[in-house]
């Protein structure tokens, strides 16, 4: 009779063991070369918003304003906004589709705010407000692009988000101080430097309404910057930037007040006692939400390893890690305020 050859459990399990080793030493170059990947496609999207921004300037003289005179400014007791700088490069996009869609006489949503009349709030919107525009969502992003978390008008509504939000500079946040040289004036909500009005506010409500304090690109009142007002060199000033869409309120690509970010924090900066985890940003002590301190995420942080992708005015991106100082962050993010930069300092 001929024996049979076959394996051993203990051969077996040598060669599972060996396959497992391997399988442990491949996973993360394969981790590494995906996020690669994903960090490319980011680096495309934001050259894509750029040569959008650039195009759109060609034609209307200025980077996209970020404000919608809505007929609802009926008197100077309450100045707001509507339509985000991103709608306005919708048709440089090759959404015009999309764009044609907006109706600029209603707002995104039902909730009212200040003297907002009923008439102009509404769901029209809803099919706009609720589209994903791919190039705007980062693929390192781990949010749900659609969600509920929205504040202003869209408040509870479901709206699409943006991984890309403008550059307002390195105005404050949660206090107001005077306008400086650079941002020495100390804010004790964050704890950190900032610089005049909050997020570029007028510092006087009219209609229409006066020129904006931002110093940077865009802010949530801002009518538009042309390339001559940046001063500091295109290719030293920031035009936009990432954001982690779900930990915070702020994230709907449609509106103003919900598309741009400051420096008046760090790059990915956490406030004491929170962390972002898979769901959402929390507070490590209780675990309660804190989606709706705007102050801790109205900026700029991505899920990308050691920093994030920043657009600059000259449609160049470049990554900027998370350790950079925040006097040269801060000087990047502002278009005239005559900050020397060298070229090894990011």
């Amino acid at each position: 009779m001929r024996r049979r050859r076959a394996f051993t459990l203990i051969e077996l399990l040598v060669v599972i063991a060996i396959i497992a080793v391997l399988i442990a030493l491949l996973l993360p170059a394969v981790q590494s070369a995906r996020e690669a990947a994903r960090r490319a496609q980011c680096v495309n999207n934001l050259k894509q918003l750029g040569l959008a921004c650039h195009n759109y300037a060609d034609v209307m003289g200025s980077f996209p304003a970020n404000l919608y005179l809505h007929p609802a400014y009926a008197s100077a007791t309450y100045s707001w906004n509507n339509a985000s700088w991103l709608v306005f490069i919708l048709p440089q996009m090759e959404q015009q589709t999309l764009y044609n869609a907006v109706n600029f006489n209603v707002m995104w949503g039902v909730n009212p705010l200040g003297n907002w009349s009923p008439m102009y709030l509404g769901h029209q919107n809803s099919t706009v407000r609720e589209t994903i525009v791919s190039g705007l969502v980062c693929p390192s992003d781990s949010s749900n692009p659609v969600d509920k978390l929205n504040a202003d008008e869209i408040w509870d509504s479901a709206a699409a988000g943006t991984s890309y939000v403008g550059n307002i500079g390195d105005n404050c946040l949660a206090c107001n101080t005077p306008n400086s040289q650079p941002a020495t004036m100390f804010c004790a909500a964050q704890g950190y430097q900032c610089r005049g009005a909050q997020l570029g506010d007028p510092s006087t409500t009219t209609v229409p309404p006066a020129p904006g304090t931002g110093s940077g690109i865009f802010w949530r009142q801002c009518g538009g910057v042309r390339l001559q007002q940046v001063t500091d060199g295109t290719s030293n000033t920031f035009l936009a930037g990432e954001q982690i869409m779900r930990v915070t309120r702020w994230n709907a690509w449609v509106h103003a007040n919900q598309s741009i970010g400051s420096t008046a924090v760090p790059l990915n900066y956490l406030a004491p006692g929170v962390a972002i985890t898979g769901s959402g940003s929390v507070t490590v002590s209780n675990g309660a939400s804190n989606i709706d301190a705007w102050s801790n995420w109205y900026s700029f942080r991505s899920q990308h390893p050691g920093g994030g992708n920043f657009l600059l005015c000259d449609g160049s991106v470049k990554f900027i890690k998370s350790s950079i100082a925040m006097p040269v962050y801060q000087a990047l993010s502002t278009r005239g305020e005559g900050e020397v930069l060298s070229s090894d300092s990011y």
